[in-house]
């Protein structure tokens, strides 16, 4: 079984995201959706988070050759608990789930900012 994702509350956080198969390109849409559970509607109306970034722009490979999709301290001001989560790759020929799992947004003692 795979581990949880865990972020604590309200804090920054970079997701890192490394492919020996496909290489990132100008353009390119990742989209991070986390929900209370999964769902089927198309719209992600219920989402907690959404995020997206696009590779050339907010999105860059670092020395490692990972790629950086950062999180701001209100990206993740949600209640704390137990979520799930995905990121997906979009461009002109591809729409594709990368990884998905579950989410633990971890409570903090300090929320002011």
């Amino acid at each position: 079984m795979m581990q949880p994702l865990c972020i604590p509350q309200k804090n920054t956080q970079t997701l890192y995201i490394k492919s020996d198969d496909y290489t990132f390109t100008t353009g390119d849409t990742l989209y991070f959706t986390v929900k209370a559970k999964p769902d089927n509607d198309q719209t992600d109306a219920d989402a907690l988070i959404t995020k997206s970034w696009v590779y050339g722009t907010d999105a860059q490979y670092d020395d490692e050759g990972y790629l950086n999709l950062n999180l701001s301290e209100t990206d993740t001001d949600v209640d704390f608990g137990d979520y799930v989560y995905d990121i997906k790759l979009v461009n002109s020929s591809v729409a594709e789930t990368l990884v998905f799992g579950d989410l633990k947004i971890l409570p903090v003692a300090t929320l002011r900012s």
